[in-house]
């Protein structure tokens, strides 16, 4: 799958795990992709993220602040019978108090093989696409930042709008 990754681009994927276990997911996300990317020196997409005022310590930051999914909407929930407070407290009083808010690791980061997320796999496919759009022949961190954005709803597209940096501009400024 990386062989038509250039250097940055697969540096990037590897920096992606890295940042996955300093955050203590399980799987890399896009937004451990976008930190991945973040961590370059030069190139398309770490030249892109510096300019609109990003680093990986700010990025990291807002990261550990987002949820790891989407908040439950206690609302409709509650439509089915549910009572988030109710399930909230009685996991707290089971397990100790933020039991809910991350989940629990299962093996020891190290022994974690590096497992993709669906939207992380569909970004880097997204980004052959613009790669072959653009008539590339490699595939850049450029073009992985490019299909980052292109997915549409990611964690790296929250993390962008936690930055509030606008993800088009940040596109076009890549490309």
């Amino acid at each position: 799958m990386f062989e038509r990754f250039t250097t940055q681009a697969r540096q990037s994927v590897k920096l992606a795990l890295s940042e996955a276990r300093v955050l203590g997911a399980s799987r890399i996300g896009a937004e451990h992709l976008l930190l991945g990317l973040a961590h370059g020196r030069s190139g398309p997409a770490a030249d892109a993220l510096r300019a609109a005022g990003l680093d990986v310590a700010g990025l990291r930051d807002l990261a550990a602040g987002l949820p790891a999914t989407a908040p439950l909407d206690a609302d409709s929930l509650a439509l089915l019978g549910i009572d988030l407070d109710q399930v909230r407290r009685a996991a707290e009083a089971a397990f100790g108090p933020g039991s809910l808010d991350r989940p629990a690791r299962t093996e020891p980061a190290a022994t974690t093989r590096a497992r993709m997320t669906a939207e992380c796999k569909e970004a880097m496919g997204l980004a052959l696409r613009v790669a072959q759009s653009r008539g590339d022949k490699e595939i850049s961190s450029g073009h992985l930042l490019g299909g980052i954005i292109d997915q549409g709803d990611n964690g790296a597209l929250r993390l962008l709008a936690a930055a509030e940096v606008d993800p088009a501009a940040l596109r076009a400024d890549t490309l």
